[in-house]
């Protein structure tokens, strides 16, 4: 197996991938595994990287359901023709007799009686191998497989599984015929006799002669052979892998301790990319899939005894129902008690062992439910370096923005990293210093358009609206993305009814992935003062400044409309306020030791979203002789805080703002060092404040002033929090 080229920037993902998901041995069962992550977020170009990674080593195959959106039968006979390429590790190309044969009786009117049945087939099969331009000459299969791909991806098979039998004409037939030709090649070699014993099997048959089956699905509903269809694809998967297992070769798989003895013996799966697993057409063809697998399991009772080789990668932006059964949803903290959910892995730790934990006793529901077989994973952001190489590729403007800066504000996102790149390319090299100097998310382009808006309107799942620049009124949207700035909401099973719409943008946002635990970016100092507390779900990085953005830029009710004498409603002032008190009301009705405490802390932190800064550091620091690591937490709880400034300046002229004349106002040694902190925390965590040696100094400067002033005792919190920084 090679590895992934780097220009598509997921090498690391693609190497994991083959290294502790591919290998197989016959008893074992395969999934079908989720590739999660919002829209854009690089899935497409994953798969791209992942098939590229099997080479002509491992058998697979890739569909497009976005491109060429197929019924579940002509998307396995494309599957079928992509897999019966020569393979370097096969001594033989695979073959699908037992699929053609079903694709034959539905594409023929088969005689009742059983022996000219019988007759006719053979005589059908003569017709099709004949007719085909290869013939049973095993070289030159796949000159007639690539002949008849394209006729698949036209839908030429779409008619047989749609309508009742009577409905297909002639000319369908002869389209569907080339098709189920080239299925059947091969035949003079490998026989059909296993492929019609196959058929007797299935319970369509009724334990009756072996075309008995071939001859019900000639006269059956064409949605009830969907099953017995893919069925026959998935055996003869299984057939061709048992029967013709793949030559020895050097692999990079880790396999678990448990198989260390048998790790030199071991087989590969065949894999199958699914793009556009979530349209209609791809849903439909996964659940038939999945049916299918289930089927055969069924049909041949004992542990592995139909265990086909097929894993399934499929790209999904959206969280499916059934899955919750078993896994964790990403926007939840931890699982649900007394359940069986484990939560969601990264791609790159993914393996088979943390999927197959679902057979042990007691693990999960029925072993026979299509939940069992999914294994959903998170797609990797991109690394700091790959998200600068895309950015900085071809930008006009004179000075370069930092990679830091660049990968904290897109998140690793693909879609995000390709805006900037295409917004810095559009900047023209003769733009004025108040064009060039705008904060990156309000950038223009040359129809005025800012970065903020065709980044929501691309991101942002359907039914939700992006807001319109120069809007006055926050839509939905933007309210979910104010009211999920707060970590500490983010978790909460109970939303205020008082914000419009909140829970169904929630709903949206969570179901589409836009909320999750993966995209919670701790600061330096959260392990100081949170311990190994799980990671909160937040919104997405490139979401939340978009929208946050937008707010900022809003214009003032007063000002849309005209009205005089009175000051116009600022919306971050208004949206900002409401939601405090909507939270306050919403507190007031709980019980419970701590949550007085709890909500004057979630208090200061939207004072100083809306810019109440001096108030909430003399706060700060009257709490600072109490508890040195409760207060770390309280500090870095505060400093993630939406702060408007850094919308409008540079993270060195709003400090200096904040900071204007602290030292003439008498304050004391600690008051004056907590609101230096403060400031310099709040202003770090913003996406767009470049990490420089001198902002690490001063935090550190702080922490250590702080821990010689302090009256109490233990000052380690402090000391652990400085050292972070040095």
């Amino acid at each position: 197996m090679v590895s992934a080229t780097a220009e598509l920037g997921h090498a690391e993902g693609t190497d994991a991938f083959l290294r502790h998901m591919i290998w197989r041995y016959p008893d074992l069962r395969q999934p079908v595994v989720a590739l999660l992550g919002p829209r854009q977020s690089g899935k497409t170009t994953m798969l791209r990287s992942l098939s590229q990674g099997c080479g002509s080593t491992v058998v697979h195959a890739h569909l497009d359901f976005h491109e060429t959106p197929l019924d579940p039968v002509s998307a396995a006979a494309l599957v079928a023709f992509q897999m019966m390429r020569g393979w370097d590790t096969l001594r033989h190309s695979p073959v699908f007799h037992r699929f053609a044969l079903g694709l034959l009786a539905l594409n023929e009117n088969l005689e009742p009686d059983r022996a000219r049945a019988t007759d006719q087939i053979k005589g059908l099969i003569q017709q099709y191998t004949r007719g085909t331009r290869r013939g049973r000459f095993a070289a030159r299969l796949e000159e007639a497989v690539d002949a008849t791909m394209d006729v698949v991806a036209t839908g030429a098979l779409s008619p047989l599984v749609q309508g009742q039998a009577r409905e297909v004409v002639t000319a369908v037939r002869d389209r569907a015929r080339p098709v189920i030709g080239s299925l059947l090649q091969s035949t003079a070699r490998w026989g059909l006799r296993d492929a019609l014993r196959w058929h007797v099997g299935i319970p369509e048959a009724e334990a009756a002669g072996s075309l008995d089956a071939l001859i019900r699905l000639s006269s059956a509903s064409r949605s009830a052979a969907v099953g017995p269809l893919l069925a026959a694809f998935l055996a003869d998967a299984k057939d061709q892998a048992e029967r013709h297992p793949a030559l020895r070769s050097g692999c990079s798989c880790e396999l678990p301790p448990q198989y260390a003895g048998r790790a030199a013996r071991h087989d590969h799966a065949w894999v199958l990319f699914v793009d556009g697993a979530q349209t209609p057409a791809g849903r439909r063809f996964l659940a038939a899939l999945v049916a299918a697998r289930i089927r055969n399991e069924q049909n041949e009772p004992g542990s592995g005894a139909a265990a086909d080789p097929l894993v399934v990668l499929a790209a999904c932006d959206q969280w499916q129902p059934e899955w919750t059964t078993r896994w964790c949803e990403p926007w939840r903290t931890t699982p649900l008690p007394d359940t069986p959910q484990r939560r969601v892995p990264l791609l790159t730790r993914a393996t088979r062992t943390h999927w197959t934990r679902q057979d042990e006793a007691g693990a999960g529901p029925d072993p026979a439910s299509a939940a069992h077989y999914w294994y959903p994973v998170w797609l990797d952001p991109m690394s700091e370096e790959r998200v600068s190489y895309l950015t900085d590729d071809g930008a006009s403007l004179a000075a370069p923005v930092a990679a830091s800066v660049v990968h904290a504000l897109t998140g690793g996102h693909w879609g995000a990293a390709l805006a900037l790149q295409e917004q810095r390319e559009s900047t023209p090299p003769d733009a004025d210093a108040a064009v060039r100097d705008r904060p990156l998310t309000a950038a223009l382009d040359a129809g005025g358009r800012p970065l903020w808006s065709r980044a929501l309107e691309a991101g942002l799942p359907e039914g939700l609206a992006a807001p319109a620049p120069g809007r006055t009124t926050p839509p939905p949207a933007v309210l979910a993305a104010a009211y999920l700035a707060d970590m500490r909401t983010a978790d909460d099973p109970r939303v205020p009814p008082d914000i419009a719409d909140l829970p169904r943008s929630l709903e949206l946002l969570r179901r589409n992935l836009w909320v999750s635990t993966f995209f919670h970016r701790p600061s330096r100092i959260r392990e100081v003062g949170w311990g190994d507390a799980d990671r909160p779900p937040v919104l997405h990085p490139w979401l939340s400044r978009c929208a946050l953005t937008a707010l900022s830029a809003a214009a003032p009710a007063g000002a849309a409309d005209g009205t005089e004498g009175e000051r116009p409603a600022d919306p971050w002032h208004e949206v900002f306020t409401r939601q405090g008190q909507a939270l306050a009301s919403l507190a007031a009705t709980r019980n419970g030791s701590g949550r007085g405490a709890a909500r004057e802390e979630q208090q200061l932190f939207y004072d100083l979203a809306l810019g109440a800064f001096g108030p909430v550091a003399e706060a700060l620091a009257g709490r600072f002789d109490r508890d040195h690591r409760a207060w770390v937490r309280l500090l870095d709880y505060l400093a993630s805080a939406p702060c408007r400034l850094v919308h409008e300046r540079s993270a060195q002229e709003a400090y200096a703002i904040l900071l204007a004349g602290i030292e003439e106002t008498g304050r004391d040694v600690v008051a004056v060092a907590t609101a230096k902190l403060l400031a310099l925390l709040w202003l770090y965590n913003d996406p767009l404040t470049e990490r420089s040696r001198r902002w690490d100094a001063q935090i550190e400067e702080g922490f250590e002033r702080l821990a010689h002033n302090s009256r109490l005792l233990d000052v380690s919190a402090l000391q652990q929090a400085g050292a972070l920084f040095a």
